[in-house]
């Protein structure tokens, strides 16, 4: 038997009028004498005056027992007696609700959800947490988040579980373990009386209480420490659900007005299924097809469309199952990208050609500078702000990497972290070092260690392989090239080849802090001794050479004719940039809800409120500058079979049986009995009256 809550101001209240009852049985009211002249007629209240004194003996009275009674059942409805069975407990609780999108699968009993079992599930627990228990609750989808720190008050608990909903997003759980863990296993110690040390919680055993449907990877490498963990496993063993995992748009490059549109479904579930499947374009109906698929198999669709300009497409399943956020798809056909290319080169004829053809013309605005332009201010401000798409260093470096993505002919990016006040300097042959200016004092400390490197001397070399699947060297043929003289490339960490020669890596890309860096290891154009230009390969004068700057253009520097738009899953940043600067930019739903930008500079766009699916517009004062969708695509998260085991730290945990005893209270059994006697005393009372 537990008894819930201490006294409080209705305990207190209910035991004065206890007191307050019993003191009026001792109690009577004094009385004034009075001369009769004969004490026949008032025997009766003689006799009540041989006990009128201000204290009597206590006589047996069934009203005053009963009277009694009532207060005591009062007293025990307000202290709210319960019986529950035992719950081994830590002491401490870690609540982990997962709120990913296979939460939102409505396979339970009545139509609810996972994530709406788990919450009753967690609110069960925390209703019968003991007075010395302590808990705190985080929520995690593809990140954690720490709800309610470790308290005992219910309310609390109860209150910030009631704050949190449900996501879009895919899983992870390990950034909700360090947190769990970094909590129960504290990385340091304090020194106890010492007001200047921080002090930090002790390393106590902590129960970690998983409520989730378990389908994310499983955890190794990664110690539980003092956590001992529980796995409440939420899902039903039978699903049904069709997936859209893969959507798409792509215009032809000969008929741009020809739109060829792809789609993958697949059955996630465990039933055989079947479904019409709906293309609509800007909301009006415009194709179905119908898929009928076994469990764990997968079709693909094709539609082909006649569309002029930009627009949005929606692919829908139209059979209802278990998960509703994956039985839609979006995509577009983005507006003209226009990107600003600058081109750092003594001169360079091949490649002022080559990005002014007709098609390169259309996509980028391009300029040429003398290397000579790096050491100038302007040059400065303009690759701290990140003005262009792209730069072309062409022979020659920076002695700072700029703020944009890059393409280097014949020569490598440079160690230098871009800082204001620098001189800029560097050869093609070694990269430059920065040379800073002002008030620093440890530059060692602000450079990066330059990953790129040169493999070898300088030779002659044939191609022999290229990979075709990177956007950057597609429709590309590149084995009749004659090469007269280049060097072999070391690649970053991360970064991938592009084209092979029997000398090594000559053509390589790799990522810098969300830039891309191109790099290729032979010029096209070469100096002489005597400082004649002079042709190093025949690629010039192959088909392939405007084809190839066009790839890295769209690619690398994100210009685009009317062609697909970017699509990005739940929670990832969206990045662009526009055409050109604009003061006010709106971003907008095609349903007309308005989305909150997290930066707006000029013609960088960054939009961080990405949870919710649907096709997005980027407008400014009425225009479309650009399109970008927010899709599911996570088969993890459309298999919503739940995990009944799993993987923490070397460790199999087996899902616990789901649900908790029942609380049995029984105060409304003592409201019931004090309404009764209350009712008894009313009418014995009644009846002496009469």
């Amino acid at each position: 038997m537990s008894w819930t809550p201490t006294l409080g101001p209705w305990a207190w209240l209910l035991g004065v009028v206890l007191a307050g009852i019993i003191l009026l049985y001792f109690l009577k009211l004094r009385r004034e004498p009075m001369k009769v002249s004969s004490t026949y007629l008032w025997a009766k209240s003689i006799e009540d005056l041989h006990v009128n004194s201000l204290f009597q003996k206590l006589r047996r009275s069934l009203l005053l027992l009963l009277q009694l009674l009532v207060v005591v059942l009062a007293l025990i409805a307000v202290f709210r007696p319960s019986l529950r069975g035992e719950t081994g407990s830590e002491g401490r609780l870690v609540f982990l609700l997962d709120v990913s999108a296979s939460m939102q699968a409505k396979d339970m009993e009545d139509g609810e959800s996972r994530y709406q079992v788990a919450k009753k599930l967690i609110a069960q627990r925390i209703e019968v947490m003991q007075d010395s228990e302590t808990a705190m609750l985080l929520a995690f989808s593809d990140r954690a988040e720490t709800l309610q720190s470790f308290t005992s008050d219910r309310r609390r608990l109860l209150d910030a579980l009631e704050s949190v909903s449900v996501s879009n997003r895919s899983t992870d759980v390990m950034e909700a373990l360090r947190a769990a863990e970094g909590l129960a296993n504290p990385r340091r110690s304090s020194q106890v009386g010492d007001v200047a040390d921080a002090q930090v919680a002790d390393a106590l055993p902590a129960e970690l209480l998983i409520y989730s449907d378990g389908i994310f990877p499983n955890v190794n490498e990664f110690s539980l420490g003092n956590l001992v963990p529980t796995f409440i496993s939420i899902g039903q063993d039978r699903v049904r659900n069709l997936a859209i995992t893969a959507f798409s748009a792509e215009r032809n490059l000969e008929n741009p007005t020809e739109v060829q549109v792809f789609a993958t479904i697949e059955n996630l579930g465990t039933e055989k299924l079947e479904s019409d499947v709906t293309l609509s374009l800007g909301g009006e109906f415009l194709d179905a097809d119908r898929v009928t698929l076994d469990a764990q198999e997968q079709a693909g669709l094709s539609f082909e469309l006649s569309v002029e300009g930009s627009a949005t497409l929606e692919l829908q399943i139209d059979s209802v199952d278990h998960l509703l956020v994956d039985n839609i798809a979006y995509a577009g056909l983005a507006p003209t990208k226009m990107a600003s290319v600058l081109v750092v080169t003594e001169g360079n004829t091949p490649l002022r050609v080559g990005l002014a053809t007709e098609q390169a013309s259309r996509v980028c605005r391009a300029e040429f500078v003398s290397p000579s332009y790096l050491s100038t201010d302007n040059y400065l401000q303009r690759s701290i702000a990140g003005t262009d798409d792209l730069i072309i260093f062409d022979r020659c470096s920076p002695s700072q990497m700029p703020e944009t993505n890059t393409f280097f002919i014949g020569a490598l990016p440079t160690t230098g972290v871009l800082q204001e006040g620098s001189l800029l300097s560097g050869s093609p042959d070694e990269p430059a070092a920065i040379e800073q200016v002002g008030d620093s004092t440890n530059t060692g400390e602000e450079q990066i260690r330059n990953s790129w490197s040169w493999d070898g001397d300088p030779s002659g070399l044939v191609i022999v392989d290229l990979d075709r699947t990177h956007p950057v060297m597609r429709y590309l043929e590149l084995f009749s090239l004659l090469i007269f003289n280049g060097r072999a490339i070391n690649l970053p960490d991360g970064g991938s080849e592009l084209l092979s020669a029997d000398i090594g890596t000559v053509l390589g890309i790799a990522p810098r802090d969300g830039y891309q860096d191109v790099v290729l290891g032979f010029e096209v154009i070469s100096d002489t001794e005597d400082g004649t230009a002079q042709a190093n390969t025949n690629w010039y004068a192959e088909r392939s050479w405007p084809v190839f700057l066009l790839n890295v253009l769209r690619s690398v520097a994100g210009a685009s004719e009317v062609s697909s738009a970017n699509s990005y899953r739940p929670g990832e940043t969206m990045r662009t940039r526009l055409a050109e600067p604009r003061e006010t930019v709106t971003v907008r739903s095609t349903r007309d809800q308005e989305v909150d930008l997290a930066l707006h500079q000029g013609s960088l766009i960054e939009v961080v409120d990405t949870d919710t699916p649907g096709n997005f517009r980027i407008e400014s004062d009425g225009d479309l500058m650009d399109l970008y969708s927010i899709n599911l695509f996570a088969a993890t998260e459309s298999s919503l079979k739940p995990v009944r085991s799993l993987e923490l730290g070397y460790e199999s945990v087996t899902a616990a049986a789901v649900g908790l005893e029942d609380q049995k209270e029984y105060w409304r059994l003592a409201l019931l009995l004090m309404l009764a006697v209350l009712l008894t005393e009313w009418w014995l009372y009644s009846k002496r009256i009469a």
